[in-house]
C-alpha cells in the first residue's frame, strides 16, 4: 500500500476573494501509479465532463454562469434539455445546471460501440460500464471492457454488487475544475466534492460544516466563517443529502474493490489579509503559493502512519525547479535542510526524492497535473470553495451597493468593482487590506 497526495489551487490570479489550496489523500495498492486510477475506476469516475455546444459567461452572482445544455459530440437518441434560462441574475438560480447534470446521459456522449461496430440500444448500456474518453487504456468497445480486475477479482457490474448502485447512477466527473465548472456549473463541482467527502465519513449540510470538514488549519476555518455570515449559499444545493450518502457508499465500495481508498480532503483558505501577509513574508506570490502548498503537504504527512508516500502537484506558475523549496520546507531544523535528490527537472515534469521527518517521499510537479485524479479532485475542491466564497461576497455587496454587477475578482474587473464599492466600504469601516490582495 502507498499513500498518494494530490495538490492543486484555485484563485491564484484574482485580486478579490480567497486563494484556496487543497489536497486529496489516497491509499493505493503498491505499484499503482496515479495515472492508472481512471482506468481502474472507469465505471465509477470519468475524467471528461460531457461536451456542450455553448459556453456562457456569468450572469449570476457566482463567478461564471453555469453552462446551458447543448449537443453532445455523439448522440444516439436524445439530447439533454435545459429547463431554465441561463440568463437569470438570481444568485441562487443555478438550478438549470442541476437539471443538466440530472438529465445528462453520459453513455450517449461516449463513443461506445458493440463488437460489430453498431451502437447498442440505450437500455442496453449499464450506467457503470462507461469508457473514460481521456484515458488511452480505457475500453472503447464492449470487447475491450476488462473481465477481471487485479488479483482475479470480478469488477462490480450491474446486478452483481452486494449493494445495488443508486438509481440511474451516473459516474462522478473528476477533472480540471475549470473545465467542469465551464460545462456543468457549480453543481458539477458540488456533486463530486460532497460525494467524495461523504465517502471519507464527513457530511456537510451547510457552509460551516463544510469548512469544519476540510479546513486544515485554525486560521483557514476562522477566516472562512467570519466573512458574510448571513450570505453564504446553501450546501448542498444541487442534490439532496440522502442521494449524496447513497452515491458515496456506492463509489467507496467500488474503489475498495480495487484496493483504493480516499483518506481525506483538506484545504487551506487564504483570505486577503493573510494572503498579503504571506506574500510579504515570501517576497512574491509564486513563492508564497509553493511554500503554502508544501506546508499543507508537510502537515498531512505528520498525520499519516509510516509507509511510502508520493505527492503529485500541478506546477506552480511555470516553475521548473523546486529543490530549495523542498529542502527548506522539510528541514529537520533551522540549520539542517532536508536532503533532496532531483531525479528530473524539465518543463513537462520535475521529480524529487525528499528525506522528511516521516520518511522518504517522492514528489512530482507536472505541467497539466489535473490529468491525475488526485490533483483533479483537489482542484475541484478548491474551485468549489472559492465559488461559494465569491457568491457570498457578491451577495453582500449587492445588498450594500444596489445594482452593482458581480465580479469574479480577476484584475481588470476587480478594479472596477473596487471603485464602485469604495464609498460604501469607507462608510462601513472595512479596511483595504481585508478585501484587496496586493498581488
Amino acid at each position: 500500500m502507498v499513500y498518494c497526495i494530490g495538490v492543486d489551487e484555485a484563485g491564484y490570479g484574482p485580486r478579490l476573494g480567497p486563494l484556496v489550496i487543497s489536497a486529496s489523500v489516497w491509499e493505493l495498492p503498491s505499484g499503482l501509479k496515479p495515472e492508472q486510477m481512471y482506468h481502474l475506476l472507469s465505471r465509477l469516475i470519468v475524467a471528461q465532463p460531457p461536451q456542450t455546444g455553448n459556453r456562457c459567461r456569468s450572469g449570476a452572482l457566482g463567478t461564471d454562469r453555469p453552462p446551458q445544455p447543448g449537443r453532445f459530440r455523439r448522440s444516439v437518441g436524445r439530447s439533454a434539455q435545459s429547463t431554465k434560462s441561463a440568463n437569470s441574475a438570481n444568485p441562487s438560480d443555478f438550478a438549470h445546471s442541476v437539471d443538466f447534470i440530472h438529465s445528462v446521459d453520459f453513455a450517449h456522449s461516449i463513443d461506445f460501440a458493440l463488437p460489430d461496430g453498431s451502437v447498442p440500444p440505450v437500455d442496453a448500456i449499464s450506467p457503470v460500464d462507461f469508457a473514460n474518453p481521456t484515458d488511452p487504456h480505457s475500453p472503447r468497445s464492449f470487447e475491450d471492457v476488462p473481465r477481471a480486475w487485479p488479483g482475479g477479482t470480478t469488477p462490480p457490474r450491474s446486478g452483481s454488487h452486494s449493494n445495488q448502485p443508486p438509481k440511474e447512477f451516473l459516474p462522478l466527473v473528476v477533472a480540471d475544475s475549470k473545465l467542469v465548472y465551464r460545462r456543468l456549473g457549480r453543481a458539477g463541482l458540488e456533486r463530486t466534492v460532497l460525494v467524495m467527502l461523504a465517502g471519507t465519513g464527513k457530511r456537510a449540510t451547510d457552509w460551516a460544516e463544510l469548512v469544519e470538514a476540510v479546513a486544515f488549519d485554525p486560521e483557514s476555518q476562522a477566516a472562512a466563517l467570519a466573512w458574510y455570515d448571513s450570505y453564504w449559499p446553501r450546501v448542498p444545493e444541487s442534490l439532496p443529502a440522502d442521494q449524496i450518502a447513497s452515491l458515496a457508499e456506492w463509489v467507496a465500495h467500488g474503489m475498495a474493490e480495487q484496493g483504493i481508498r480516499l483518506v481525506g480532503l483538506w484545504s487551506v483558505l487564504v483570505f486577503p489579509e493573510r494572503f498579503n501577509r504571506l506574500v510579504q513574508d515570501s517576497g512574491n506570490k509564486a513563492t508564497m503559493l509553493s511554500y503554502q502548498s508544501l506546508e499543507l503537504v508537510r502537515g498531512i504527512l505528520a498525520t499519516l502512519p509510516g509507509g511510502p508516500v508520493q505527492v503529485v502537484c500541478d506546477k506552480h506558475g511555470g516553475r521548473d525547479k523546486y529543490e530549495h523549496l523542498l529542502a527548506e520546507t522539510f528541514a529537520t531544523s533551522f540549520l539542517q535542510p532536508a536532503r533532496v535528490k532531483p531525479i528530473q527537472q524539465t518543463r513537462k515534469e520535475s521529480i524529487y526524492q525528499v528525506e522528511t521527518a516521516t520518511g522518504s517521499v517522492d514528489f512530482r510537479f507536472l505541467c497539466g497535473g489535473e490529468a491525475m485524479m488526485p490533483v483533479a479532485l483537489a482542484s475541484m475542491l478548491s474551485k468549489y470553495l472559492r465559488e461559494l466564497a465569491m457568491e457570498a461576497w457578491n451577495r453582500f455587496w449587492a445588498e450594500q451597493v444596489p445594482g452593482i454587477r458581480p465580479t469574479a475578482g480577476y484584475p481588470l474587473d476587480a478594479r472596477r468593482f473596487r471603485a464602485e464599492i469604495a464609498v460604501r466600504q469607507a462608510a462601513l469601516g472595512i479596511p483595504e487590506s481585508a478585501i484587496w490582495r496586493c498581488r
